[in-house]
């Protein structure tokens, strides 16, 4: 449970690669209320794919962790944001993975029990309109650092008190140097003003933006 009226609910199962409509219901016993939220989701098949890749969670908030889950990095727990909408005054965090990336030549003069190391190379651009509007630090990944599988996950933090209320593409860029594959999925999302308590519309306070491939 997370603060006072807000209930987690998680749940787990495994679904063979293709198209999907996911819809969760909500009810409410006391009042029986009811919601209900309606999603496409595409499961694509990574045994075909040039470059084999997660989903990308995007969250406004990490929160410290000891659960043993995909989305707990270095003790922290990203939160998703389903929604993709987003206050000026808040943080874009990014939690994604690229499996089995291919394993640079070995150098002439390596000894031969050196294993290559790999070389992925991963930013994010948000687009306004046709505009370029902003492009995080490029993250490069020279070694796997997700333990029990052959993986590596990247982190990004993208403060957004600098872009103006509105919608924005993002397309995120991630390229497998030493197998010369690459992907860039895009995605969509929304920015607004921040709020006080009274609901009214704030200065947000100035940050800076990283990323990390950890």
């Amino acid at each position: 449970m997370r603060g006072k009226k807000n209930i987690e609910y998680t749940t787990s199962f495994t679904l063979p690669p293709g198209k999907y409509e996911m819809k969760l219901v909500v009810r409410e016993n006391e009042t029986g209320r009811m919601g209900s939220f309606v999603a496409d989701v595409t499961l694509p098949d990574l045994k075909k794919a040039p470059l084999k890749m997660s989903s990308i969670v995007l969250a406004s908030m990490r929160e410290p962790s000891k659960k043993d889950s995909p989305l707990v990095r270095n003790g922290e727990e990203y939160v998703p944001n389903i929604s993709h909408v987003f206050r000026q005054n808040q943080h874009m965090y990014l939690l994604y993975e690229v499996y089995d990336p291919a394993h640079a030549k070995r150098g002439v003069n390596a000894p031969r029990r050196t294993k290559p190391g790999i070389d992925v190379l991963s930013s994010l651009e948000l687009i306004e309109g046709s505009t370029k509007v902003y492009e995080t630090p490029i993250v490069r990944a020279k070694s796997i650092n997700v333990k029990g599988r052959d993986a590596v996950a990247f982190e990004l933090d993208v403060p957004l008190e600098k872009l103006k209320p509105g919608k924005y593409l993002c397309q995120l860029n991630v390229i497998d140097d030493a197998a010369g594959s690459f992907a860039f999925p895009c995605f969509a999302m929304l920015v607004r003003p921040p709020l006080t308590g009274a609901g009214m519309p704030q200065v947000a306070a100035q940050s800076s933006s990283s990323g990390d491939a950890q």
